[in-house]
Parts: C-alpha cells; sequence; structure tokens
C-alpha cells in the first residue's frame, strides 16, 4: 500500500491537548474535495456579499466532517504474536459457528466509527476476490448476504492454516478499498488493510479449534487495539 495520509488536528473545548490524526479523503476521494470546493464557490458567487464569512465556516465544517470520516487513527500495539487484533471499529454482532472447524464473526461498524479496516495477524494474501452485489443494511443477516463485498483469505503459519477477512458494503458504503489483494502480499498485524467508505460490516472466518476467542457478542471493540483472539497453535 503506497498513500500519504494528510495530517489535520480537531481541537476539543475543556481539553489541554490537540488530537493528531490522519486522513485519507485526498487519497481515496479527491473528488469528494473538488465537488466540495466548487458547490461552495458557486454558493459564495451567488450570495457570497451577504454571506460570505457564514458559507467559509460552514464550508470549513463539512470539510472536516468528511476528513473525520476518513480518520486513520494512529494505533501501535505491542502485543505477544499469538494474539489476535480487531480488524475494525465496530460493535460485535454474531458470534457462530457454521460448521466443525469455522466460526463466523460479524462486526457492523457505524457511521461514527473509523471506516478504516486492520490485517488481524500476521500472515500471506492467498487470494482476494471482489463480488458484486446490492447494498443493504449491513446488520440484516438474510438480505446482506447479496451485498457487494471484496473476500481475502490468508494463510497464518502460526496455526497453520487459513483465515478469511470479508469487507462487505452497506446501504450507504458504495466502495470498498482493499490494499492487499494480490497473491502473495505479505500482511503485517496492524497493517491498514483497506477500508469501506462511510462504514458497513467486517467478517472473520477462522478455525475455532486454533484460536481461541476472547470476546462475545455486543461487544465493542477497537480495530488494532482490541484483543479478539488467542492463537492456541503458537
Amino acid at each position: 500500500m503506497s498513500f500519504i495520509p494528510v495530517k489535520f488536528l480537531f481541537v476539543f473545548f475543556n481539553i489541554d491537548k490537540i488530537i493528531v490524526m490522519n486522513t485519507l479523503l485526498f487519497h481515496e476521494s479527491p473528488w469528494i474535495f473538488i465537488y466540495l470546493t466548487i458547490l461552495f464557490g458557486m454558493i459564495d458567487y451567488l450570495v457570497g456579499h451577504k454571506h460570505k464569512y457564514k458559507i467559509v465556516v460552514v464550508y470549513f465544517v463539512v470539510l472536516a466532517a468528511i476528513m473525520f470520516a476518513y480518520r486513520v487513527p494512529f494505533r501501535v500495539n505491542n502485543y505477544p504474536k499469538n494474539l489476535m487484533v480487531a480488524p475494525c471499529d465496530g460493535k460485535v454482532i454474531s458470534i457462530l459457528k457454521i460448521n466443525d472447524w469455522t466460526t463466523h464473526i460479524a462486526i457492523y461498524l457505524s457511521l461514527l466509527d473509523s471506516h478504516i479496516q486492520w490485517c488481524p495477524t500476521s500472515g500471506t494474501v492467498l487470494s482476494s476476490v471482489y463480488k458484486k452485489g446490492s447494498f443493504n443494511p449491513a446488520y440484516m443477516f438474510h438480505k446482506s448476504r447479496y451485498n457487494e463485498r471484496i473476500e481475502t483469505i490468508a494463510y497464518v503459519p502460526q496455526i497453520d492454516d487459513e483465515i478469511k477477512i470479508v469487507q462487505i458494503a452497506g446501504q450507504i458504503a458504495r466502495r470498498i478499498v482493499n490494499y492487499k489483494k494480490h497473491k502473495n502480499d505479505r500482511m503485517d498485524r496492524g497493517e491498514i488493510m483497506g477500508m469501506i467508505k462511510f462504514g458497513s460490516r467486517v467478517d472473520l472466518f477462522i478455525p475455532h479449534d486454533k484460536i481461541e476467542l476472547l470476546i462475545n457478542t455486543g461487544d465493542t471493540v477497537i480495530g488494532n487495539k482490541t484483543i479478539i483472539g488467542k492463537m492456541i497453535k503458537y
């Protein structure tokens, strides 16, 4: 993955510090910035002589909100190598054993969550497949099973087995980005894997006899920070 995040500042009142974050807006969706600037430029041209300062303030507020939606939180983990971290921010809405060897974990990302996905563990990409589909609400399993998605299968040497990471588009999210889409791409735990623009859902499929889950349905997880599992074969 090659990109240069643009740093920006958020100053919260009553907090004596400045929080510095990165944003992928100008890398992934520069057209939003261009269209927004053109739109407010036209508004300023038409009515700017009366409300110029208000238009400028609204422009920067809207731009900051969009930059925040594309934010890349700075998180570093120094956990032991046998621990698996959450691939995204969100709420665990389902944990289900779908057969004798696989557990399915579904994490729902709201609009307020960071839309970035991180590699939950280290390994090597075996395949990454884009599947065109619909854009139903991601929390509705009976409908979202037909949603647009990218399915990435990776080999994890620590358990000598495979895991599958599925990025699922939702009703608002209409584009999925995957930086680990080529066979034999290296995945390092905590590395940015991609993003689902404006939220949606991330599913994990793991061998339940080789990874001990440390989360439950209903838990809120933080990407690249919350420990979700411990590899039994290490």
